[in-house]
């Protein structure tokens, strides 16, 4: 089984610790969601996982072997057409052009895009169509683990529900883990196997939230009463700035724990 594990990772920006001894797990077919405010270093863990930057200090081992990311901007590239945004990962592993264009078209048709969509060019697409664009190209190397950098913030309520859709097909069908990062609690507790919570001043984890209940089965009511659940927890709400308090500064894995029951 493909795994992911972070102990005592630290990170600075010149002499200004945006990480401290943050430590997780993560395996294959789960959902882990990172929340917490603005700040508290949750894009930085992200980009380290992904390997776009070295952090100060870090014992990371990982198993995974494709990772794509997905981020909140769709950054296609404005040059390439939809079909060639959405293929570009599969032209750098060699794949032959007649079969890249095959799983652009299936790909397509997944995320609600049209073959006329294929042929458009970034600026020529809505918001909403260069979000799935975008998450189609992440979708079509099948990466082992996804990561997803808020990628569903600014789109509209129909929109998200679409692509959470297909980001619970693609876990359940084939497998992949997923971490991903968001400022709304309720789409973590909607989408995630695990909630871990983040604070500032330096960015750590303080709080691990278990949810027991399947995906297939998160009804909207019981999607608001867990979120209601998690807001009353002392360090949720501390690191949200909704109660004030102290959280200690832990060593990695030494985050309370709680596991939450079917409501």
């Amino acid at each position: 089984m493909s795994e992911l594990h972070i102990r005592h990772l630290y990170h600075r920006y010149g002499i200004t610790e945006v990480l401290a001894d943050v430590g997780l797990d993560l395996y294959a077919g789960e959902t882990l969601a990172l929340v917490g405010p603005s700040g508290c270093g949750k894009s930085t863990l992200l980009h380290i996982v992904a390997g776009l930057l070295t952090p100060s200090e870090v014992v990371m081992q990982s198993t995974f072997r494709g990772v794509a990311c997905v981020f909140q901007e769709p950054r296609l590239m404005p040059w390439k057409n939809a079909a060639d945004n959405i293929t570009l990962g599969l032209k750098a592993l060699g794949v032959p052009k007649a079969a890249r264009q095959r799983q652009a078209i299936t790909l397509a048709e997944r995320m609600g895009l049209s073959v006329e969509d294929l042929g458009k060019y970034p600026h020529e697409l809505s918001g909403g169509m260069q979000s799935r664009v975008s998450l189609a190209r992440a979708l079509a190397i099948n990466p082992d683990l996804l990561l997803l950098d808020e990628p569903f913030s600014a789109l509209d309520i129909g929109l998200k529900g679409e692509l959470y859709r297909q980001l619970e097909d693609q876990v359940h069908r084939h497998g992949t883990a997923v971490l991903m990062i968001t400022h709304d609690l309720m789409e973590a507790v909607r989408l995630a196997d695990r909630i871990l919570m983040m604070v500032p001043a330096p960015g750590r984890m303080v709080y691990e939230f278990t949810l027991q209940q399947p995906q297939a089965e998160r009804s909207s009511n019981w999607v608001y009463q867990t979120t209601a659940e998690l807001m009353q927890v002392n360090e949720v709400r501390i690191g949200f700035g909704l109660a004030e308090g102290e959280l200690p500064v832990q060593s990695s894995h030494g985050h309370a724990q709680h596991s939450g029951c079917a409501v």
